[in-house]
């Protein structure tokens, strides 16, 4: 009884408690704690960049392009045009052009005359050719020319006939002045037999330089004991003309009925003096030797008319003057005496103290040998 009548007073304060919270006004929540304020960090004003240029590929520049030398233009002057002993020296000559790169222009006179030499020469000057390599028709003659030649930078060797000193840098010899005088006069010697006879000289013409040494040089070995049986007779001049030539043979038989032989230092007088002692029915009885090319001259080897004769080979001739020019003309040397160079397959050469190069000792051709040759 007591415990159900605790229970009831415990419940009723209980609902009255509840009945007074429902009728308290709501409680105001404490204000909110306000959060410290932060002073903002200064931001340094945005600086607009710099514009930066597009970058831009460098023009290619090309490279400075170096000056390439002319090609050297030489031109080889013989003493005249139509001579097979100077045609064989511009194949010679043709064939050092093609081995060094240059051009070689063959270039001469009709015939073989100073004058018209001098003008081709002068010619030749204004056009500024690159070098000239000249056989000359009169020494003195060329040698104003030659030296305008060189005033004007263009270098000029001699070859075959000498351009005098002063107008020319450099001559080649084809063989030793005096090599070729005594193997003349041996020669004509050996075709004389041991009892000798009358002998006559048909040159080019009487202004050659390297005809009229040679002829003198003969005049002094008929002076020697051993030459004493051959008597020199005449000198007669067939101008590097066939028919010239041809008819001062001629000439030679009907003044000198027991001459024995004719020596022609020329290719054109040999083979025309040949040929007229074949025409005159003279084989056996004159005979002609001197100096010629294998080729004029093979036939009248064969028949008896020119049993032998001699000479250098006229394409090394050409070949070396070119070669010789060149290494002027390219500075390899200045063309003084001692100058050191090489000419292909000529080999080594050096320049005599009197300025001249030597080719090389002549050839004596005849019947046993004459067919090993070919120009």
């Amino acid at each position: 009884m007591k415990s159900h009548l605790g229970l009831t007073v415990v419940a009723a304060i209980l609902s009255l408690s509840m009945l007074l919270s429902a009728c308290a006004p709501a409680a105001t929540p404490p204000p909110p704690t306000a959060a410290p304020v932060v002073q903002p960090t200064a931001v340094p004003p945005t600086v607009a960049p710099t514009a930066v240029p597009p970058t831009v590929a460098p023009t290619k520049v090309p490279p400075t392009a170096v000056p390439t030398a002319a090609p050297k233009v030489y031109v080889l002057v013989p003493k005249n045009l139509g001579n097979p002993y100077f045609d064989t020296a511009n194949k010679g000559a043709q064939a050092a052009a093609k081995e060094l790169g240059v051009t070689v222009n063959y270039q001469g006179s009709a015939t073989a005359d100073a004058t018209q030499e001098i003008q081709l020469l002068n010619s030749l000057i204004a056009q500024k050719v690159s070098g000239l390599a000249v056989s000359a028709n009169d020494s003195d003659a060329l040698m104003p020319v030659g030296k305008a030649a060189m005033a004007a930078g263009i270098p000029v060797v001699s070859w075959d006939a000498a351009i005098a000193p002063g107008g020319r840098t450099v001559h080649i010899n084809q063989a030793e002045a005096q090599g070729i005088a005594d193997v003349q006069i041996k020669m004509a010697l050996d075709l004389t037999g041991p009892n000798g006879g009358k002998i006559a000289i048909l040159s080019a013409a009487a202004t050659a330089p390297n005809q009229n040494e040679w002829i003198a040089l003969m005049k002094k070995d008929l002076a020697k004991p051993e030459n004493a049986k051959l008597t020199l007779v005449d000198t007669v001049y067939g101008n590097d003309d066939d028919t010239k030539s041809y008819s001062e043979a001629q000439g030679l038989f009907k003044k000198y009925p027991d001459l024995k032989v004719i020596i022609a230092p020329t290719t054109v007088g040999i083979a025309a003096s040949a040929r007229a002692v074949q025409d005159g029915k003279l084989v056996g009885k004159v005979f002609v030797t001197g100096l010629g090319t294998p080729n004029q001259m093979r036939d009248y080897v064969k028949s008896g008319a020119s049993p032998e004769f001699a000479l250098w080979n006229p394409s090394d001739l050409g070949y070396l003057a070119i070669y010789t020019l060149n290494a002027i003309a390219t500075g390899k040397i200045k063309g003084q005496p001692g100058d050191k160079f090489t000419a292909g397959k000529l080999g080594d050469y050096t320049i005599n103290p009197d300025g001249t190069i030597l080719l090389g000792q002549p050839t004596i051709f005849n019947k046993d040998n004459i067919d090993s040759f070919n120009f």
